[in-house]
């Protein structure tokens, strides 16, 4: 993985990577829930 090292001012560090990929994880499944409910977030169309 030090390829990755090349757009990192410091070098390759494991737990960034991590903790990049634990958002983005938690990102989808947050995507997942709600995208199918943003018509339900809509305070003017519930009015």
């Amino acid at each position: 993985m030090n390829f990755l090292a090349t757009f990192a001012i410091g070098g390759f560090t494991p737990s960034a990577a991590a903790a990049g990929a634990v958002s983005l994880v938690l990102f989808v499944i947050v995507g997942a829930i709600a995208g199918p409910n943003l018509s339900k977030f809509d305070v003017e169309d519930n009015g």
